[in-house]
């Protein structure tokens, strides 16, 4: 036999072995996500479209934080979710919330007492009630969200407050969410 015709037909055993591994390797994969119980679909409630978001209460002493919140809230739940924010008469559902604390803490001070670093905390509650029935779909105390800043690099308690506000309204929007264990 020429040579040529033995390559040719190593060559093939070759590219047949190689699929079939791929094959096979794409079989398990496919059976480990379905395995896993994974799915594609939202994990907010499928009775839910639409939602009101009122300003946030304040109980704190810092005016103006109600706001800020509120606005992180309603654009985290448009980036992140399917629902839309509509007016009070239209919606599903309303989320009420509350910032009950906001708490600033030194971390790191000089020689001469002049603070380096800070962090500040901002904790909020929060309800989420269906406006058909009236019932409450959800309600969470104390979700927090925080960030330091450092005075050197000219960071401010503003720019990281407005950290803290998106941080927490990540934590508010993956708390509507379904638990899905």
């Amino acid at each position: 036999m020429p040579k040529f015709f033995h390559q040719n037909i190593s060559s093939c055993a070759f590219i047949r072995r190689y699929f079939s591994l791929s094959a096979l390797a794409l079989l398990m994969v496919c059976f480990v996500i379905v395995g896993c119980g994974y799915s594609s679909k939202s994990l907010l409630r499928s009775n839910v479209r639409s939602i009101y978001i009122p300003i946030f209460d304040n109980d704190t002493f810092r005016r103006g934080y109600e706001f800020d919140l509120t606005r992180a809230v309603r654009d985290q739940i448009l980036i992140r979710t399917r629902l839309r924010i509509v007016d009070k008469d239209e919606a599903d559902s309303i989320l009420l919330g509350k910032i009950s604390s906001v708490t600033e803490n030194v971390l790191i001070e000089d020689r001469k007492d002049n603070i380096v670093e800070s962090r500040v905390a901002i904790r909020a509650d929060i309800r989420w009630v269906d406006t058909r029935t009236g019932r409450t779909i959800f309600e969470r105390k104390n979700i927090r969200g925080t960030s330091e800043f450092i005075v050197l690099r000219n960071e401010t308690l503003t720019s990281s407050s407005n950290e803290s506000f998106v941080g927490l309204a990540q934590s508010i929007v993956e708390s509507l969410e379904e638990e899905w264990w």
